[in-house]
């Protein structure tokens, strides 16, 4: 006779939600604008690199962690500024929150990009900082545009 225990699971909540799975592209991460839903696609298989990033000490591994570092902040950059174009194109009351948090992600890339210039790779900081910026920025921040997109939608 085989007795098998019986465990209860909790789902992780994370900033007061739920903690999603970030694994792929969902529709209910969807912003109602197709540019924007596909820039946020593409940040999410960027996040989904470090997730697979595995560093070896060798210089082809820093390396690799140089150019995901490179296009986390590159793309971004450019995301933020069509994300930015598109809702002050809309007249979004709240821009200017939108502004500060794009602010924010830069200088922590900044700060990631500057310890691994100094042999820093911190893989797991990383992982974590773009999962809650994912949670809270993404999920949160741009869900709260999604609905004056559609209303500005013709």
């Amino acid at each position: 006779m085989r007795t098998v225990a019986t465990v209860t699971v909790r789902p992780i909540v994370f900033w007061g939600y739920f903690m999603p799975d970030l694994s792929e592209w969902k529709p209910e991460y969807s912003v109602g604008n197709r540019t924007l839903d596909l820039q946020h696609q593409r940040l999410l298989a960027l996040c989904k690199q470090v997730s697979s990033y595995m560093c070896d000490g060798t210089k082809a591994s820093v390396d690799a962690f140089h150019v995901i570092l490179n296009d986390l902040a590159f793309y971004a950059k450019k995301h933020f500024e069509t994300e930015e174009m598109v809702l002050a194109q809309i007249g979004y009351s709240k821009l200017s929150d939108q502004r500060e948090e794009h602010d924010a992600y830069r200088e922590k890339m900044i700060e990631y990009m500057f310890s691994a210039m100094h042999g820093s790779i911190d893989k797991v900081s990383l992982q974590d900082y773009l999962e809650t910026w994912w949670i809270k920025h993404i999920l949160v921040s741009d869900m709260d545009y999604s609905e004056a997109l559609k209303r500005a939608a013709p």
